[in-house]
């Protein structure tokens, strides 16, 4: 198995890796070692349903025309006696 060892000072790492604080400003050991095969050791993140798009499969395109002004025509409707 390839490996790469080296020793670094932690200061070149920062901008990679957020080390502990007891790990900072000291010479650190760094190992590279492979993991394999990538594709086993992705995490799949599974997809959460969202709101947008949830009820795609019940929309009428005959009614989106309506939509823009739906929530004003509501208002009035329910607060014109007044």
């Amino acid at each position: 198995m390839n490996f790469v060892r080296k020793v670094t000072h932690s200061d070149a790492l920062k901008h990679i890796v957020d080390l502990p604080e007891n790990l900072r400003n000291q010479d650190v050991e760094l190992i590279i070692l492979p993991i394999g095969d990538s594709t086993t050791h992705k995490t799949q993140t599974p997809s959460t349903p969202t709101a947008r798009g949830a009820l795609k499969q019940f929309a009428n395109p005959d009614l989106i025309q309506y939509e823009k002004d739906a929530w004003e025509k509501g208002v009035q409707d329910k607060h014109e006696h007044r």
